[in-house]
C-alpha cells in the first residue's frame, strides 16, 4: 500500500498544480481503499476477536491508519495523550479546588497551544510549511472536553491510558468527527457488535456515501466551474446560483461524512452522537445552529458559553459572551480573515435574534424561510472565499447596486448552467429536508429498500473508480 498519491488541483487560473500528500486514502471513507479493504477488514477483525479484546484491536486498527494516513504526525498523538492522561490523573488525585484548577489550565494552554501553533504557521510570513496534521481540530476538542468534564466532576479521570486513547483517536471520529464526550463513549469501549448493528450500519453508511458522491460532488461541479471562469466574469443569476451550489455542497460533504462515521461505528458496535438534523429546514439561524455541526455547536455552548455565563449576566454580558463564542468559532474554522468576518456576521444574526428578531421570524413562516434562503448563502460564501479581494468581488456580484467588478461578464450564462445543475439543485432541495428519512422510517422493512440501497451503492461506486474523489472540506479544518 503506497504512502503518498498525487493530487491535481486545478486553480481559478486553470494552472495545474501537482503535489504529493500521505495516503489519506485510508482514512478517506469515500474511497475505494477504505471502502472495500480497510472497513470490511476492521469490521471482521473486530467481530472475531475474543471478548475483551475489542477495544484493543479497535486501537491497534486506528493508530496504524493514522500511521498510514499522516505518519509525520503521528508522535503528536502520543504526546497529547500523555499530557492530558497525566493532568487528568493528577486532577483526580487533589482535593484542592486550586490545584484542579491548575491542571485544567495547563491542560488548556497545551491543548489549545498545540492547535494554535499548528492554526497560525499555515500564515506565510511566520514560515509556515501549510501542513496540518490530520484531525488535530477534532481530537483537541475531545480533549479538552475530556478534562473540562474531569475538572466539574462529571467523569472520573480514565486510569487506563489505552481506553483513553481510543476514545481520542478511534478512526471513525478521527479526521472529521463528530466531537464525542469521554461520557458518550466510555461505556461503549467493548465488544457489542451485531449482525443487526452491522445491517444498520452499513444503511447509514451508504446513506452518508451517497450524499458526498451523488450530491455534493456533482453540485460542486459549479462551484468549480466558478472559480475557474472568475467572479469578475459572472452575472448575477449565475453568482447567486454559485452561493446555492456551494450551500448545498458543504451541507451534503459534511453530513454525508458525519453519516459515514455514524454507520462505521454502528457497524462496530458503537454509538456516535448526530451531528446534523436539517438544519436548512430551520426558520432562523438560532435553530440553525442548533441543527448544524451539533457537536461543534453544543462544545462551544458547554465549554465556553455558559461557563463565561451564558444569558445570566444580562444582555450586554450575553451580547459578549456570543461575540467570543463566534470569533473562535471562526479561528477553529482557520486562520483567514474571512473565518473572523464569518463569525462575526453570524454573531450579528444571532444576537438581532436574541435581542428582537427570533420572536418575529417564528411568527412569520414565509418571511423567515425567504430571510434563511437568502442570508445562509450569504454565510456561506464569506466562509468559502478567503482571499477578501475576491470576495468583495464575489460581493459585488451578488449586490450589484453597492458596484461593479470589472470583467468581460455574459448575461446569459446562468441559463446553460441552470439547465445543467437544475435536477441537482431540485434533489438537493429535497433531501436537505426530512420527507426522504421519515418515508424510510416508515416503510424500511420494506425489501425494496434494501435494492434500492444497493443499487446506489453500486452507482456511488461507478463514480468513485470512473472519478478523481473528492476530499471532504472539512479534512482541512
Amino acid at each position: 500500500m503506497n504512502l503518498f498519491l498525487e493530487y491535481k488541483i486545478i486553480d481559478r487560473n486553470d494552472v495545474t498544480m501537482v503535489f504529493t500528500l500521505p495516503n489519506q486514502n485510508v482514512i478517506v471513507f469515500n474511497s475505494p481503499e477504505f471502502i472495500f479493504r480497510i472497513l470490511p477488514v476492521s469490521v471482521l477483525l473486530c467481530a472475531l476477536i475474543p471478548k475483551g479484546g475489542f477495544s484493543g484491536v479497535l486501537l491497534l486498527i486506528s493508530l496504524l491508519l493514522y500511521w498510514m494516513a499522516d505518519p509525520s504526525f503521528i508522535w503528536l498523538l502520543f504526546t497529547a495523550l500523555l499530557v492530558n492522561y497525566m493532568l487528568a490523573w493528577w486532577m483526580g488525585c487533589c482535593e484542592g479546588k486550586g490545584w484542579r484548577r491548575l491542571f485544567l489550565i495547563l491542560s488548556v494552554l497545551y491543548d489549545f497551544g498545540l492547535l494554535a501553533c499548528f492554526k497560525f504557521s499555515l500564515l506565510p510570513f511566520w514560515g509556515g510549511n501549510g501542513a496540518m496534521p490530520l484531525g488535530i481540530s477534532f481530537y483537541i476538542f475531545r480533549a479538552a472536553a475530556y478534562m473540562a468534564d474531569v475538572y466539574t466532576g462529571k467523569i472520573r479521570p480514565e486510569l487506563s491510558p489505552f481506553k483513553l486513547c481510543l476514545y481520542l483517536y478511534m478512526f471513525p471520529v478521527m479526521a472529521s468527527g463528530p466531537i464525542t464526550r469521554y461520557g458518550q463513549i466510555s461505556g461503549q469501549l467493548e465488544k457489542r457488535m451485531s449482525l443487526a448493528g452491522v445491517e444498520e450500519g452499513l444503511r447509514i453508511f451508504i446513506a452518508g456515501l451517497a450524499s458526498k458522491v451523488l450530491l455534493a460532488d456533482r453540485i460542486s461541479i459549479l462551484w468549480h466551474e466558478i472559480q475557474v471562469i472568475g467572479f469578475e466574469s459572472i452575472s448575477t443569476p449565475l453568482a447567486w446560483m454559485g452561493a446555492f451550489a456551494y450551500t448545498l455542497t458543504l451541507y451534503f460533504d459534511f453530513s454525508g461524512y458525519s453519516l459515514m462515521a455514524v454507520g462505521v461505528g454502528r457497524m462496530l458496535g458503537l454509538t456516535l452522537p448526530e451531528n446534523f438534523r436539517y438544519p436548512y429546514a430551520a426558520r432562523s439561524f438560532t435553530r440553525f445552529w442548533r441543527r448544524w455541526h451539533i457537536t461543534l455547536s453544543s462544545w462551544f455552548r458547554d465549554y465556553v458559553y455558559i461557563p463565561l455565563g451564558g444569558s445570566r449576566k444580562g444582555k450586554v454580558r450575553t451580547c459578549l459572551n456570543m461575540l467570543a463564542v463566534w470569533l473562535l468559532t471562526g479561528i477553529w474554522h482557520g486562520n483567514g480573515w474571512n473565518f473572523l468576518l464569518w463569525g462575526l456576521l453570524l454573531w450579528v444574526l444571532l444576537t438581532a435574534e436574541k435581542l428582537f428578531l427570533y420572536g418575529w421570524l417564528e411568527e412569520h413562516g414565509l418571511w423567515s424561510r425567504l430571510y434563511m434562503f437568502l442570508l445562509v448563502p450569504v454565510t456561506w460564501i464569506v466562509f468559502a472565499i478567503t482571499d477578501m479581494r475576491e470576495l468583495a468581488v464575489y460581493f459585488t456580484k451578488l449586490f450589484p447596486v453597492f458596484g461593479t467588478a470589472q470583467g468581460n461578464v455574459n448575461g446569459a450564462d446562468f441559463i446553460k448552467y441552470g439547465k445543467m445543475f437544475w435536477p441537482l439543485f431540485l434533489l438537493g432541495w429535497f433531501f436537505s429536508r426530512p420527507w426522504a428519512e421519515n418515508w424510510y422510517k416508515k416503510t424500511k422493512e420494506n425489501p425494496l429498500w434494501t435494492a434500492a440501497l444497493l443499487a446506489v451503492f453500486w452507482v456511488c461506486v461507478y463514480y468513485l473508480v470512473n472519478t478523481s474523489g473528492n476530499p471532504f472540506l472539512y479534512f482541512s479544518f
